[in-house]
């Protein structure tokens, strides 16, 4: 059921489009996405990764092989995304948890920490995570020095109008 809805979604972002329509305000996407994944690791207690590390569905447990991208995207996907490995992570990580949620519905609530990058590119924006930073194109740059410290006591931003 979430790897399904998950894979429709991704498939169905115009991927032609993605990095042609920025805005300033995908930063708060950007930012959403740090803190909602402070809290996870802040609400299981685990050691603070990178988020470019951050595999939440390993993280929970996971032992399967991380997916391919090419066992569930089409072939816009799989040609966007091969262009950019740190893009990619993130979405075999999402595509990941959505099919670890199909086994244990209790991981489900963690989709939402992916989901402000995924609302990035489905707004044709572009981002790029990199080990020391977030970059939104066009938008700005979130340094990820102490990320955890800086996120973990923000106060929520009001994504549904993005």
């Amino acid at each position: 059921m979430y790897l399904t809805k998950t894979v429709e979604r991704i498939n169905n972002i115009q991927w032609d489009v993605v990095g042609k329509s920025t805005s300033r305000a995908d930063v708060d996407l950007g930012y959403e996405f740090l803190r909602r994944l402070a809290h996870f690791f802040k609400e299981q207690s685990l050691k603070i990764l990178p988020p470019l590390l951050a595999n939440i569905a390993k993280l929970l447990g996971d032992n399967e092989e991380e997916v391919a991208i090419s066992d569930y995207c089409n072939s816009e996907v799989i040609q966007f995304l091969g262009g950019n490995i740190y893009i990619k992570k993130i979405v075999e990580y999402y595509i990941q948890l959505s099919k670890y949620a199909d086994k244990y519905p209790d991981a489900s609530k963690y989709l939402s920490v992916y989901e402000p990058l995924i609302k990035i590119f489905e707004r044709g924006g572009l981002y790029i995570l990199r080990p020391r930073s977030l970059d939104v194109i066009d938008g700005g740059h979130i340094p990820l020095n102490n990320w955890y410290e800086n996120f973990v006591d923000m106060e929520p931003i009001d994504i549904s109008n993005l």
